[in-house]
């Protein structure tokens, strides 16, 4: 009789802690706060998510989070060039909304030491000087861009337009009238032209 007893007083235990367990797994708690750095700056863009989970968050631009949660989660809390805080949710709450301002401090991140030696001869350093390519900047490229000589022999090159041509034809039959002692009347609203005839007539009818 004694041993019913035991076991029914065993399986209610057990029963009741189960049912506990089970309850505390389906709650769900909010969980709030600010991400801060150890000056006490606000961490905006920081890096929640639940540990074991791919339910995750960010801090907006105050460092303000809030993320739903389960009792006994770890929460992480990460940001670049500062050391990660684990934050671990209590098996029992009175409340489902908690609140959590983790403080992340610096990771000092140190590289590894860069020894600068000489070349072993000075014959070597004349050889490298020499042969290393010459680096050319923007301003280098524009300032040869803009060379008064380099732009003429590209004009030079560069193909007339009809304008060009109209006003070209224009100037050779001004110079042609102009060596006769007449104007033609193919440019007579060309004032390049009449610049060249009045020069030609300053000269004494001779042509350029």
């Amino acid at each position: 009789m004694k041993l019913n007893i035991y076991i029914f007083l065993f399986l209610f235990l057990a029963g009741s802690l189960c049912q506990k367990t089970q309850a505390q797994q389906q709650k769900v708690i909010q969980l709030s706060g600010i991400v801060q750095a150890s000056d006490s700056t606000t961490l905006p863009g920081a890096s929640i998510f639940v540990r074991g989970t791919k339910r995750g968050t960010i801090a907006n631009d105050a460092g303000i989070y809030s993320i739903a949660v389960s009792p006994g989660d770890s929460i992480e809390f990460s940001y670049i060039g500062f050391k990660s805080v684990i934050v671990q949710v209590p098996l029992q709450t009175a409340t489902n909304q908690l609140y959590s301002s983790p403080i992340l401090s610096e990771d000092t991140a140190f590289l590894p030491t860069a020894i600068v030696s000489p070349l072993p001869t000075p014959a070597q350093f004349k050889y490298m000087f020499i042969n290393s390519p010459i680096v050319r900047t923007n301003a280098d490229i524009a300032r040869e861009n803009l060379n008064i000589k380099k732009l003429l022999k590209e004009m030079r090159r560069m193909p007339l337009d009809g304008d060009a041509i109209y006003n070209m034809h224009s100037r050779e039959d001004f110079q042609r009238g102009a060596g006769r002692g007449m104007v033609p009347t193919s440019g007579i609203f060309n004032p390049l032209a009449w610049r060249d005839f009045i020069r030609s007539l300053k000269e004494g009818g001779s042509s350029d």
